[in-house]
């Protein structure tokens, strides 16, 4: 798949209503509720629980909706995306599961979007980018504390065009099993929503803590907290029985090399032993090649592993 179709302290919040609404927020008797604020947010976020099927309803919603609205992806097994499907699809969240209420509150300007293709085993990530605190001039006097932090949420770009691509098996998200590779990118952005809300309202955040899984089942039906997407080193084992471990050759600059697969990513990484090279903990040099794994000839299935630089 072409990597090149990818473009471009606060303090904890209390729990005190034992009677979370229908609706997360919105009308109530008829009559408009005020403003809401953080708190009362975050009350509803740890309280708030969903039928399974209301849940999947919503989930096609957005699912449609992100297809039908996006300029780069034609079909749900998509070979290209964009930022901005990304940052459509997390305000689409914030509609069908918050009222549009969630975002507002933490400030659309605070939140960036992006695609990576270096992240070859991490699915997705959220981070959070705080200001450097600034000193009072006057030293007795006390600066206003306010909130700079910004967030990042960031999917491997990677991972979901390698799902539904060259390797034939179900593809598990959370817990779900996906049906397309729009429905696996709906998993893992609905994961990292989860962390948004957790740093935005009690600055912490684990996807093994229960406040995490407990927010991550009942607005979104998540059963676990890992992915199962296809990385390199599965497709190497699968495509072209190459681990690492493997000897391998290759071509480079008319000739051919042989040596140890020392790692994979997007490409293999081979060690060559060259006395030109780096000396590894078998006591012998190395250099390094970084190589597709279309480009590899398997020489001999596993060998001696776990060579690492002195």
């Amino acid at each position: 798949m072409d990597r090149a179709n990818v473009k471009g302290s606060t303090k904890i919040m209390p729990v005190n209503e034992l009677n979370p609404p229908d609706k997360f927020i919105g009308i109530d008797a008829g009559h408009a509720l005020p403003k809401p604020t953080p708190e009362a947010i975050a009350n509803k976020i740890v309280l708030w629980k969903l039928p399974k099927g209301e849940i999947v309803e919503r989930q096609r919603r957005i699912h449609d909706e992100v297809l039908h609205l996006s300029r780069s992806m034609d079909k749900a097994n998509f070979s290209r995306i964009d930022s901005d499907d990304l940052r459509r699809m997390t305000m689409l969240y914030d509609r069908e599961f918050f009222d549009s209420q969630l975002l507002p509150v933490i400030g659309r300007e605070r939140l960036r979007f992006g695609f990576s293709s270096r992240m070859t085993r991490v699915a997705g990530k959220l981070v959070t980018h705080y200001a450097p605190r600034r000193k009072s001039l006057l030293p007795w006097k006390k600066t206003a504390v306010t909130d700079d932090r910004k967030f990042e949420m960031i999917l491997s770009s990677t991972l979901l065009f390698q799902a539904f691509n060259d390797v034939d098996r179900p593809i598990v998200v959370t817990g779900l099993r996906c049906r397309d590779r729009l429905e696996a990118m709906q998993r893992v952005c609905e994961h990292e929503f989860v962390h948004l809300l957790e740093m935005f309202f009690w600055n912490d955040s684990s996807c093994s803590g229960g406040r995490f899984q407990g927010i991550a089942n009942r607005f979104f039906g998540h059963t676990e907290h890992r992915h199962d997407l296809i990385t390199q080193s599965e497709r190497a084992s699968r495509n072209f029985d190459v681990r690492v471990g493997s000897i391998v050759r290759f071509h480079h600059d008319g000739s051919v090399l042989s040596g140890w697969v020392n790692r994979i990513t997007r490409r293999a990484t081979v060690l060559v032993e060259d006395t030109r090279g780096e000396r590894f903990n078998d006591g012998h040099r190395y250099l390094r090649f970084y190589v597709p794994l279309e480009k590899l000839e398997l020489v001999q299935p596993r060998g001696i592993i776990g060579r690492s630089p002195r």
